[in-house]
Order: structure tokens, then C-alpha cells, then sequence
């Protein structure tokens, strides 16, 4: 939970503490292995893309993007 929120909410500090707290394969492995939806778009594109150097292909957008009704 706490690398999603990161992700998601922080700011590039908290990125870099976040890295360097828990390495960036797990936090990788983490991002992709539980999804949670609680990215608005452009915030997953810029931890998958940026952050995380994904490619797009590895992560479906509709377990992370989350809708608002």
C-alpha cells in the first residue's frame, strides 16, 4: 500500500526515499504484481513511464486508473 500511495501521491522526494527504502525491483515488482486503483491517468502514466520504465504493454490501465462516478 505504502508504494502505491508513494506513487501515486508523493512528491519526487518521497520517490527517492521510497527507492532507496525498498529498491527499485521490488518496488516494480510491487507496482505490477498488486494493483490497486487509486491512479488518476496521468499519475500512472508518470509512475509506470518515468519512474518505473515501464512499457505500456506490461500494465493494464483499468487496475489502476481509478473511476470517479
Amino acid at each position: 500500500m505504502i508504494i502505491h500511495k508513494v506513487l501515486a501521491y508523493g512528491t519526487m522526494d518521497d520517490v527517492h526515499w521510497l527507492v532507496g527504502e525498498y529498491g527499485k525491483k521490488r518496488v516494480k515488482d510491487s507496482f505490477l504484481n498488486n494493483p490497486m486503483n487509486l491512479y488518476t491517468k496521468s499519475a500512472l502514466n508518470f509512475a509506470k513511464n518515468i519512474i518505473l520504465g515501464l512499457d505500456s504493454t506490461e500494465v493494464d490501465e483499468s487496475k489502476y486508473v481509478k473511476t470517479l462516478y
